[in-house]
């Protein structure tokens, strides 16, 4: 009986096997096309876009992509524009909301006051229940204070803490042993101190996985400078429109696959060099009452 269990064993496990590969080939298949159907576009002449988008590619036209640099725009802002945009707005909310995450993961982690659970429990209901109609409240809130159209006070907005950040760096922080801050009060040290000298270092590899994450994400928003930044057009908002708006859409469908294959390469490069940074640090951190 033994032989026998253990040749059944097997198969299943090579089914298993086989199953597992076609579903991998299938959604890597569904994740790659894309990307190789833009690339493809990217380099075809608005004629033969026009004629088949799918076909492959016969002419080869690089010219696209240096069209990209002088002619792709949208309300004046060129290519250039768009990408320092992309790059301050990218810069200073992920840095913002990180921030002010660790404060506040750190101060429920580490410290006893009233109210302590509930603003636990609200940072998790945020999370998980999406919050459909705050968006005209919140848009109505920040254009009372003056903060829509204005990159000089738009970023208190962004320093909320209340958002997945906080999950990871809370069960960090709960992790990280109270002896450390113990010698550092010992030693003299206040909480500011303590906080930005010893426990703060000890999860700069999840800090750096966190940003590197939100980059991506605020790389390619476009929603936000939308709803609040349309003076600011970043290199997603940009391309949305020009896909979009009839005056650029019409006969710039190459130059915007080249476009949005250039604005990819970035993000595209940060994660495949960081991608075991990422997976490493996200997931050591979790819920942790």
């Amino acid at each position: 009986m033994k032989p026998i269990a253990h040749k059944h064993a097997g198969k299943v496990e090579k089914a298993t096997a086989i199953i597992f590969w076609i579903a991998f080939f299938i959604i890597a298949f569904i994740c790659i096309f894309p990307l190789f159907w833009a690339f493809n576009n990217s380099l075809k002449t608005f004629d033969e876009y026009g004629q088949n988008s799918f076909a492959i590619t016969q002419s080869w036209s690089f010219s696209n992509y240096v069209e990209v640099f002088s002619s792709f725009e949208y309300d004046d802002v060129n290519y250039f524009g768009m990408l320092l945009n992309s790059l301050w707005i990218v810069v200073v909310k992920v840095v913002v909301n990180v921030a002010s995450s660790a404060m506040l993961a750190y101060a429920i982690a580490r410290f006893r006051f009233p109210g302590k659970d509930f603003l636990y429990v609200v940072v998790i209901f945020v999370n998980t229940i999406p919050i459909i109609g705050s968006g005209p409240a919140a848009f109505k809130l920040l254009d009372f204070l003056g903060m829509v159209e204005n990159p000089l006070t738009i970023w208190i907005a962004w320093a909320g803490g209340f958002d997945f950040a906080f999950i990871v760096l809370y069960g960090y922080f709960k992790g990280v042993s109270p002896a450390y801050s113990e010698a550092a009060y010992i030693d003299g040290a206040g909480e500011l101190r303590t906080f930005f000298t010893i426990i703060l270092p000890q999860v700069i590899p999840c800090l750096v996985a966190i940003m590197i994450t939100q980059a991506i994400g605020v790389w390619n928003d476009y929603g936000t400078v939308m709803i609040y930044l349309r003076e600011s057009p970043n290199l997603a908002y940009g391309l949305y429109m020009y896909n979009t708006d009839s005056r650029y859409a019409e006969n710039s469908k190459p130059v915007y696959f080249a476009a949005a294959v250039i604005s990819a390469i970035p993000i595209i490069i940060l994660y495949a060099s960081t991608q075991n940074l990422i997976l490493t640090n996200m997931t050591a951190g979790g819920l942790k009452g």
